[in-house]
């Protein structure tokens, strides 16, 4: 029974290895800006994971010279408080994407420019319905407010 559950397990993580998945980078300077998708392959069967670690990443130097580029990896400092940069979670359609090392606001179109190139990486997924991005001490990322809720409850 052990052996078939393993055989399991290495046929299901073998069958996602290699599938491409859509990371959107930024174009241009707009709040919250355009997005384009480029393709990468991932290596493992964490498609969700592996498409937030390539925004991270940034564009190639192929796709900088076409314009695009991401705000958010050079935001993200500091120690990690969970050993990576972020935790994902997706739970009856909500991705939650917790930031584990502090990320740097960069300006009112920076921090736009991140939540929708978050969103639109994570929202590639039919099982994501809603996308959630929260700071390294849980409250919204960039949420400014009191409750620091916004992205939670839909509400400022």
């Amino acid at each position: 029974m052990k052996q078939l559950l393993m055989a399991t397990v290495l046929v299901l993580s073998t069958a996602q290895a290699g599938q491409e998945v859509k990371v959107y980078f930024s174009k241009g300077d707009g709040i919250p800006g355009k997005v384009v998708a480029v393709t990468r392959q991932a290596p493992h069967g964490g498609l969700a994971r592996f498409s937030i670690e390539q925004l991270i990443a940034g564009p190639t130097k192929a796709e900088k010279r076409r314009g695009l580029y991401s705000d958010l990896g050079g935001q993200i400092r500091g120690r990690s408080d969970c050993g990576a940069d972020f935790s994902l979670k997706i739970r009856r359609g909500t991705a939650t994407l917790r930031f584990c090392r502090t990320v740097w606001g960069s300006g009112v179109g920076g921090d736009a420019r991140i939540l929708r190139t978050i969103e639109a990486t994570l929202r590639q997924f039919s099982s994501v319905k809603k996308v959630v991005a929260l700071n390294k001490d849980g409250r919204c990322l960039f949420d400014e407010t009191d409750a620091g809720t916004s992205c939670i409850t839909g509400h400022e």
